[in-house]
C-alpha cells in the first residue's frame, strides 16, 4: 500500500524541496505540478502551465492512480504544509482503511493544527478540508469520476466544498490526534505574501469564488454525484 502527496508547487526550489523531503521522510511518495523543470527531486513531476489548484490536483491524482495500483490514499495540501510526525504514512493509511472499510471511499482530515483557534475552540481547519487524506475509491467515483475536487475552483473555497461534499456522503473523518502543520505566510505575522499568491488573495478573486461556492452550496453542489450513481 502506498500513499502519495499530490500538490501544485510554486515556491523556490529550496523551499519546496524542504517540504517534499519532510513528506518522503514519513513514508509518502510525492507528486508535484510545477511550471518548469528546475531540478527539484520528487517521485513524480508534471511540468505544465498552471490553470488552477483543483485542475492540477485532479490531474496529479489521475496520473498517480494510473501508474501505481498500490496507491490507496492521496493526500493534498500545499508546499507549505508538513506531515504528521507521530505516525508514518502506512500506519495512518491502515487506520483509514479500517475506518472506511470495506473500501477507501472516504476523506480524513487531521485537525491537530489549531492555528486560528477562537474563543469557541474553533480553528481554521475545523471548517475546511485543507490537507485531506482522500481514498482511492472517493477519487475515482466522486464528481462523476472526474477527480476529488470541483475543477472550477482556482484557489479559494475548493477545500470548503470538499468539506461539505464528504459530509454529504457521510464519509468525513476529523482526527484531532493527527497534525498537518500549515506554515502559511500570514501565520506568524513576520512573512510577506509570496508574489504568486497575490492574485488569488485579491478581493476580486475572493468575491468571485465565494459566489461560486455559495451558488453551488445552495444548489446542493451539482456534479458531485458518484460515477456509478443510478
Amino acid at each position: 500500500m502506498s500513499v502519495w502527496y499530490c500538490i501544485p508547487s510554486a515556491r523556490p526550489v529550496q523551499e519546496a524541496q524542504k517540504c517534499v523531503d519532510a513528506w518522503r521522510a514519513q513514508g509518502y511518495k510525492v507528486a508535484l505540478w510545477r511550471d518548469q523543470v528546475d531540478g527539484i527531486d520528487c517521485d513524480m513531476l508534471v511540468v505544465s502551465k498552471y490553470e488552477g489548484y483543483a485542475e492540477a490536483v485532479n490531474a496529479l491524482v489521475r496520473e498517480v492512480l494510473a501508474i501505481d495500483p498500490s496507491c490507496s490514499w492521496i493526500v493534498t495540501g500545499g508546499d507549505d504544509v508538513y506531515p504528521d510526525q507521530s505516525k508514518r504514512a502506512d500506519e495512518i493509511a491502515n487506520e483509514c482503511c479500517e475506518a472506511f472499510k470495506p473500501g477507501t471511499f472516504g476523506v480524513m482530515q487531521p485537525t491537530g493544527d489549531r492555528w486560528g483557534e477562537d474563543e469557541n475552540k474553533s480553528a481554521y481547519i475545523d471548517r475546511v478540508a485543507a490537507s485531506p487524506w482522500i481514498g482511492r475509491d472517493f477519487c475515482e467515483r466522486a464528481y462523476g469520476g472526474n477527480g476529488p475536487l470541483w475543477a472550477a475552483y482556482t484557489h479559494m473555497f475548493v477545500d470548503e466544498e470538499l468539506w461539505y461534499v464528504a459530509k454529504l456522503f457521510g464519509v468525513y473523518w476529523e482526527r484531532r490526534d493527527l497534525k498537518h502543520v500549515h506554515q502559511h505566510w500570514a501565520r506568524d505575522g513576520k512573512q510577506s505574501m509570496p508574489d504568486f499568491l497575490v492574485k488569488v488573495n485579491s478581493p476580486e478573486h475572493w468575491d468571485k469564488y465565494r459566489k461560486l461556492f455559495e451558488n453551488r452550496k445552495a444548489a446542493g453542489f451539482p456534479g458531485h454525484e458518484l460515477k456509478d450513481a443510478a
